[in-house]
């Protein structure tokens, strides 16, 4: 449905060129919900302003279905309103002085569409808005606000479906709710959509495939649980929830399972191919480490077991997190809460084999 190739774009700051966005490169599928995930300042929102026509690319290739949107070859750029994209954007920029059903038919009354009322209609029950349609939309909610917003984005029927951070301004709550209503009406309407954030979070629940950003590149692109339980890089597993690195060096394998060798002792991991770094860092997530007041507890006492330290300790609501000493490195450890605690400091965890991953060192600056 979308291809990028090569996007460049630059600003200019104090008499110099800064890049924004480094030869991006990228294709999102038909009905595919796409995302692009960084920290501030990475470059994500520029790329999207680029897809809508909204920046002009210092170069690139942009191309929607046989259309091309934008080309450094041919010279062509599609204007906004040629497009056929919608967007959401985090400020919902609705018009305070209309009501909703007039925010959501303002798009068809400027193209002129005859018969106009069904598709507003239609859009505003998609959303759950049909029975606020002759509210002012100074008098609904943030969430009911971004209904609005969304709504406008659809009614048109639109190719392609453009969120920058749309759920940013919510309360965490309503936050939850609005993502997983999001989520469900792209999966009906089946629109190809490419989504920014850069909470994590979100990121994991809506999307299809996640591409990571930092500092105008894309690090690494694949599956939300790719990403989140077998990253590539070293960037992505800092980024992407909490993890422990500890650094480390392979000194055998065999396809099926490798051994480690680090400050704490020699650590089996799962499956490691040749491609995998010798040298770099172990990561493992802090909810993948079993944590017990005896050996004999633990699922595994074989293999990867070591006696620790319990340093801290922080009730969270959900999960216990524990920072506990192992030699001279520092584990986080998260546990769902004993019915009673134990006050022993002294403690022993398990690094399950399949859970730990191998990562290079440093990061490439692209995929």
């Amino acid at each position: 449905m979308l291809k990028v190739e090569g996007l460049w774009k630059t600003y200019t700051v104090d008499g110099g060129e800064i890049p924004a966005v480094r030869g991006v490169g990228f294709t999102v599928e038909t009905g595919e919900f796409f995302t692009l995930l960084g920290p501030s300042g990475c470059g994500k929102s520029t790329t999207l302003r680029c897809i809508a026509g909204l920046e002009v690319p210092n170069s690139a290739e942009i191309t929607l279905g046989e259309i091309d949107l934008f080309s450094s070859r041919q010279r062509r750029s599609v204007p906004i309103h040629k497009r056929n994209i919608g967007m959401v954007f985090q400020s919902y920029a609705i018009w305070p002085h209309m009501s909703v059903y007039d925010n959501v038919d303002f798009p068809l009354k400027v193209k002129g569409v005859p018969d106009r009322r069904e598709k507003v209609m239609r859009a505003l029950e998609l959303v759950g808005l049909h029975h606020l349609e002759d509210r002012s939309a100074t008098d609904l909610s943030g969430g009911q606000q971004q209904r609005v917003a969304i709504a406008r984005a659809i009614v048109m029927d639109v190719d392609l479906l453009l969120f920058d951070e749309p759920l940013s301004n919510l309360d965490s709550k309503l936050r939850i709710q609005m993502r997983f209503e999001l989520r469900q009406l792209q999966k009906q309407l089946g629109i190809t959509s490419i989504y920014v954030t850069h909470d994590q979070e979100e990121a994991m629940v809506l999307s299809d495939r996640v591409a990571v950003m930092d500092d105008g590149n894309i690090v690494e692109i694949g599956k939300s649980q790719d990403i989140y339980l077998e990253p590539r890089k070293l960037f992505t597993a800092k980024f992407v929830g909490q993890s422990n690195l500890l650094p480390g060096e392979v000194v055998s394998a065999d396809g099926a399972t490798a051994t480690v060798k680090t400050a704490i002792g020699q650590i089996a991991t799962g499956a490691h191919d040749s491609s995998a770094p010798s040298e770099g860092f172990l990561m493992i997530r802090p909810e993948h480490i079993p944590m017990s007041w005896t050996k004999e507890e633990l699922p595994s006492s074989d293999v990867n077991v070591f006696e620790g330290t319990i340093v801290s300790e922080t009730f969270t609501g959900k999960l216990v997190d524990y920072r506990v000493r192992v030699g001279e490195f520092m584990f986080e450890v998260q546990t769902p809460l004993r019915p009673a605690l134990e006050k022993e400091n002294r403690v022993f965890i398990h690094l399950p084999p399949e859970r730990c991953v191998m990562l290079p060192k440093d990061t490439p600056g692209t995929s």
